[in-house]
């Protein structure tokens, strides 16, 4: 029996009976769920426990499917909502629930559990302190110095991979936004504004493929100018007083 054969909800109907036996529900989501699976897809769950000593995530196969789960009991999700995930400014455990489909079945449970996931997602992460605002205008300063004048293009080219995730997720928090990272960050810059994703994705890809920086320079002060624009003279920031072993 190979992939091909055993659908996502079989595969998670069987785990929910035998590997997460006593799990109240799992939500199924990810790209197996929107249709949007590659070859190498994995399946995403989300196993509710009504308690669990502690939150743990696990990775394995079943039936051929790569499967990375994310176990919680209802308390443990409203902790990452409010203290893990939405300070850190993703909603990947809420867009999990939000768009998960429930196995065997919706409850009362996956019911309120959707309702706080929307909920959380509607809210949104909180805004960036005046200080981490400061230090990431800094951070994404130096990278574009760095690819400015490079010396050699695998500098550039290691350089240019770090502005492009430390400038999309300062366009997103800035704007009172979900953060992605990786492949998420088009696919969620698409969802808000198709004319900027369009734009972002124009300027990395002529600077991978030519070797010129100039449209990515000029996109990252775009981003930056609302909020005081690119930083180095007169920053500084001080280390906690306790930092230091005699």
């Amino acid at each position: 029996m190979t992939r091909a054969t055993h659908s996502p909800l079989y595969v998670t109907k069987e785990l929910f009976e035998t590997r997460y036996k006593g799990a109240e529900a799992i939500f199924v989501a990810g790209s197996v769920v929107k249709g949007e699976a590659s070859t190498y897809s994995d399946l995403d769950l989300v196993v509710v426990y009504p308690h669990v000593p502690v939150a743990y995530r696990e990775s394995f196969f079943h039936k051929d499917w790569p499967v990375e789960a994310f176990i919680h009991d209802p308390e443990t999700i409203r902790y990452f909502f409010r203290n893990v995930d939405r300070q850190l400014g993703r909603a990947t455990l809420a867009e999990m629930i939000s768009e998960g489909h429930e196995v065997p079945g919706a409850t009362t449970l996956t019911a309120s559990l959707k309702a706080l996931a929307r909920e959380t997602l509607h809210e949104g992460p909180p805004d960036l302190a005046a200080d981490e605002l400061e230090e990431r205008r800094y951070h994404i300063s130096e990278l574009i110095d760095d690819i400015r004048e490079p010396r050699s293009k695998h500098e550039m080219f290691a350089s240019a991979a770090l502005v492009y995730n430390e400038l999309a997720d300062f366009h997103f928090r800035t704007r009172r936004g979900w953060a992605g990272s990786g492949k998420a960050i088009v696919r969620r810059m698409k969802k808000d504004d198709p004319t900027f994703a369009r734009r972002f994705s124009e300027a990395f890809e002529t600077l991978f493929t030519t070797g010129q920086t100039a449209r990515v320079i000029e996109l990252a002060s775009e981003i930056l100018s609302p909020h005081g624009g690119f930083l180095f003279d007169g920053f500084r920031r001080n280390v906690p007083a306790e930092w230091r072993a005699k």
